[in-house]
C-alpha cells in the first residue's frame, strides 16, 4: 500500500487542534506520513512611515514567534511519536497561511489536507479572506480536502 501524505494545518488554535485530533481518531492508518504545516506570519509594527524601524524590536518579535512555533510543534510531534506515526514539521515563514499550505502540499504531492475552520461570518470572510476557502480552491489535483467546523 502506498504511503499517504497527510497535511494537517496547525497554528495552536482550537479548530487546528480539533483537526489534528480528528485525524488521529478517524483517518489515521499505518504507513501515513503526516506533515504538520504552519505558516509564521510576523506581525511587526514598523512605526510611522518614513521612520527607521527598531531592529531590536523586530528581532524580539520574530524570536517570540519562533519560540511559540517550537512549543506548538513539539506538542503535536510528541503526540504522533507516542502513536508511532511518522511526522515532519513544515514551517513556512512570512507567507500567508493558505498560500503556504497549498505550496507545501503541491511540492510534496499531498494525498490529503485536513484543517479546522473558525467559521468566519460572511462579511469578515469577504473582507479578510478565508484560509480554508483559499486551500479548497487552490489545492493540488487529486488531493482530498477536509475542513472541520468546530463549535
Amino acid at each position: 500500500m502506498a504511503e499517504r501524505k497527510v497535511f494537517i494545518a496547525v497554528d495552536g488554535s482550537k479548530p487546528a487542534d480539533g483537526a489534528f485530533n480528528w485525524y488521529l481518531d478517524n483517518v489515521n492508518r499505518p504507513g501515513d506520513m503526516v506533515y504538520l504545516v504552519h505558516s509564521a506570519e510576523y506581525n511587526i509594527n514598523m512605526g510611522m512611515p518614513g521612520m527607521a524601524a527598531d531592529v531590536n524590536a523586530i528581532s524580539k518579535t520574530m524570536k517570540e514567534e519562533d519560540d511559540r512555533i517550537g512549543n506548538l510543534t513539539g506538542n503535536y510531534i510528541e503526540n504522533l511519536k507516542k502513536r508511532s506515526i511518522q511526522a515532519k514539521m513544515v514551517t513556512l515563514k512570512g507567507q500567508k497561511p493558505g498560500e503556504a499550505i497549498v505550496k507545501a502540499a503541491s511540492e510534496e504531492q499531498a494525498s490529503m489536507i485536513i484543517m479546522g475552520s473558525r467559521g468566519l461570518g460572511k462579511v469578515r470572510r469577504t473582507l479578510m479572506g478565508s484560509v480554508s476557502e483559499y486551500v479548497t480552491h487552490h489545492a493540488p489535483p487529486n488531493c482530498a480536502i477536509i475542513i472541520l467546523r468546530t463549535s
